[in-house]
């Protein structure tokens, strides 16, 4: 049996246990059983009456069966916190892996089921084991799934504290993704932490962990090539091995001003609070239905995701009229919360489209663009009528468009080509008439060239959602 762990442990000073609740979350690399099916059920076992663990040579939960334990014969004690916590702890790995098509349940599956087992109870020291492992769990050597996998998060050995729930979810959540091939991770690509990842060893933020559409390096104190692979995408894998489930995480915002009724005028600003349970990743002000400008969320930080304020600067060139103002928040997972709708007037309402922005509308005072219309390629005069809020301009044309990756032919429906505009960055264009798609570009081209790279808070032409 060989416990990865041990091989970085000379790379690290010890954790003390007193003083923290920063535990090792291990786990030993084994041999995987033969799959016949992924197993789509994760069973959370706090181990009522206390559990039985036989030592063996491969890992089974349906006779609990396990490499991990020193003794032929342990016994696992049961989960010593209160109902309470055990059904916040239930709810917490359900919204983990709610995205992904597994259910969660505390209720034992039959014998006959395909399932993984998550014991949730315990000390390690019962299982001969450190005593700062807060948890570990089998990994097959080539990643594969381990069926009927076994991980063990050793609940009892944390302490009291406002986080505990969430300390014994982060530990469970990891040591179960383990037994579906997930190693550790470190930081993501964007050089930022993977703290709030269950995958992770850092805690530099706390509140709820999940499964992050972000690639990540993996390691535990450094970073390091993953197991199988230099790097992972933990919610991409998840959702290749298990599918597509339904989140269950929920976000909340709302306008605190101005208020119904208000005049308002250029650069007023429109205040928000909002949170999610995955944290926010953006803010979008609409006006009149359409999504004039954005801000990144706050951080997550020590303490989880907070609830912030928002102020949403009013852009210069917003037309005078009467204005339905909403804000949305959205996560990493793009699910998105709207805000109630406030209804303002700035200047004096519109009586025909003259005095609106180009393509819009002018309708009970209210200035307003249709439903954009445009797919990629589609010959446009201004932005909005695109599906993708892009119309850019190049020799005189401009079409409806998208960002691209140049010699990915995926990146562009069938029909349009990538016009390069770096190695790693281009715009999907109808086929060129010449041959050659580097000639004539001209001006327009540098203009895109150089848009593109721009990153701003105020932003109207972004990708479709």
């Amino acid at each position: 049996m060989l416990r990865y762990g041990v091989v970085i442990a000379a790379l690290v000073p010890a954790i003390a246990v007193a003083d923290s609740q920063r535990f090792r979350r291990e786990y030993v690399i084994e041999p995987a059983p033969h799959i016949d099916v992924v197993p789509n059920k994760i069973f959370v076992n706090r181990c009522v009456g206390g559990c039985v663990i036989r030592h063996g040579t491969t890992t089974d939960a349906t006779t609990h069966t396990s490499t991990i334990p020193a003794a032929p014969m342990s016994t696992l004690s049961e989960w010593a916190w209160t109902d309470a916590e055990w059904a916040d702890l239930v709810q917490c790995m359900k919204d983990v892996y709610s995205p992904y098509n597994v259910v969660v349940t505390d209720v034992q599956p039959a014998p006959t089921e395909d399932y993984n087992e998550a014991l949730v109870a315990g000390l390690p020291s019962e299982l001969g084991l450190p005593n700062n492992y807060g948890g570990i769990a089998p990994i097959a050597p080539g990643c594969q799934v381990v069926d009927h996998g076994m991980s063990f998060s050793f609940a009892n050995l944390y302490v009291a504290t406002t986080e505990r729930v969430h300390e014994i979810c982060w530990t469970a959540a990891q040591e179960v993704g383990h037994t579906y091939g997930l190693d550790h991770e470190y930081e993501f690509f964007d050089h930022t932490s993977a703290c709030n990842d269950p995958m992770t060893y850092r805690d530099d933020c706390g509140g709820e962990k999940f499964f992050r559409n972000k690639t990540a390096h993996c390691g535990e104190y450094q970073a390091r090539d993953c197991l199988c692979s230099l790097q992972q995408t933990d919610h991409k894998l998840l959702t290749a091995i298990l599918g597509p489930g339904t989140p269950t995480t929920t976000g909340k915002v709302s306008i605190t001003s101005p208020a119904a009724g208000d005049m308002i005028a250029n650069g007023s600003p429109v205040h928000a609070t909002a949170s999610a349970q995955r944290g926010v990743v953006t803010v979008q002000l609409l006006l009149n239905g359409y999504k004039w400008m954005e801000m990144p969320g706050v951080a997550v930080g020590p303490t989880g995701q907070p609830e912030a304020d928002y102020p949403l600067m009013l852009p210069s060139d917003v037309p005078d009229g009467v204005i339905d103002i909403q804000v949305v928040e959205r996560d990493d997972l793009d699910i998105a919360a709207m805000s109630q709708t406030v209804t303002v007037t700035k200047g004096a309402p519109c009586v025909t489209a003259d005095t609106c922005a180009v393509g819009q509308q002018c309708a009970a005072g209210k200035c307003f663009w249709d439903p954009p219309a445009g797919e990629l390629g589609d010959a446009c005069t201004y932005p909005q009528f695109c599906k993708s809020a892009r119309c850019d301009t190049l020799d005189g044309a401009s079409y409806c468009t998208q960002d691209c990756i140049p010699g990915d032919t995926t990146s562009c429906p069938t029909g349009l080509e990538c016009l390069a505009s770096t190695p790693d960055l281009g715009m999907c264009w109808p086929p060129s008439s010449g041959g050659c798609c580097s000639s004539g570009r001209g001006s327009g081209w540098v203009h895109f060239a150089l848009s593109a790279l721009v990153l701003g808070i105020a932003v109207r032409r972004r990708r479709r959602r």
